[in-house]
C-alpha cells in the first residue's frame, strides 16, 4: 500500500516537471491579442468563458496546447484560440476593408451601373439582401470569397471601420446561424471562435 501511494506521488511530480519544462520556454514571452477573443477555462471551443481578453491586449504566453495558446492576462491563467496574437499590434479600424470597397465582378455584370447607388450601404443591401435571407438560420458552413483585402466580421451589420472584430481571408469558413439584416447575416468563426456579422455578398 506504502509503495502504491509512493508510486502515485512520484507519478504526480513527473507530470509536473513535463507541463513546467513544456511551458519554461514560453515564459516571459509577451505578444499582444490582435481581436476580441473569449478567455477560456480549458483548451475547448465549448470550455467555460472566464473573460474577454480585447484586442490589443498584452499577455504572457505560458504555452501551447494544441490549437490553444495557455496565456497569463492581468493574473489569470487561461486559454485561447492560437493564431491570435502577434509581437505587435495595429488596430483593425485603421485597415481600409479593400475587399468590400470594390463592387464584385459578378454582381455588377448583373446590377444597374454604380452611379446609380447612392452609398455602399445602398449597394449591398440592393444586391445582397436576398442572398442573406436564403441563408439566415441555415446552420450552412460557408467559404469566405474575396479577390483582394478581407472580409470584416462586425459587431452589427453595419459598414462601418469601428465595428470590426476581425479580419476573414478568401477560402477561410463560417457557420451562418442567425438572422439576416440588408445584406449581412449573422456567422459564427471558428478562426476566430467569435460571432458577428458579414456581409452575404462574400459568402459561397
Amino acid at each position: 500500500m506504502k509503495k502504491s501511494i509512493r508510486n502515485l506521488i512520484i507519478g504526480a511530480v513527473m507530470t509536473a516537471g513535463i507541463f513546467a519544462s513544456s511551458t519554461a520556454a514560453f515564459a516571459g514571452i509577451t505578444k499582444f491579442v490582435q481581436t476580441d477573443m473569449n478567455f477560456r477555462m480549458s483548451p475547448s471551443a465549448t470550455a467555460t468563458v472566464i473573460g474577454s481578453v480585447p484586442a490589443g491586449a498584452k499577455v504572457e504566453i505560458l504555452g501551447l496546447q494544441g490549437e490553444w495558446d495557455v496565456i497569463n492576462y492581468n493574473g489569470t491563467v487561461g486559454f485561447i484560440h492560437t493564431g491570435n496574437v502577434a509581437d505587435t499590434f495595429t488596430a483593425a479600424q485603421n485597415i481600409v476593408p479593400a475587399a468590400q470597397t470594390t463592387v464584385p465582378a459578378q454582381a455588377a455584370a448583373q446590377s444597374q451601373p454604380a452611379q446609380a447607388y447612392t452609398s455602399v450601404k445602398d449597394y449591398y443591401d440592393n444586391n445582397f439582401s436576398k442572398a442573406a435571407q436564403n441563408m439566415q438560420n441555415s446552420l450552412e458552413w460557408k467559404t469566405v470569397s474575396v479577390n483582394a483585402g478581407f472580409l470584416a466580421l462586425r459587431t452589427a451589420p453595419a459598414y462601418e471601420d469601428a465595428n470590426i472584430i476581425a479580419q476573414l481571408n478568401n477560402g477561410d469558413v463560417v457557420q451562418v446561424f442567425g438572422e439576416a439584416t440588408g445584406s449581412y447575416v449573422q456567422v459564427y468563426s471558428p478562426k476566430y471562435d467569435a460571432i458577428g456579422w458579414v456581409n452575404a455578398g462574400f459568402l459561397r
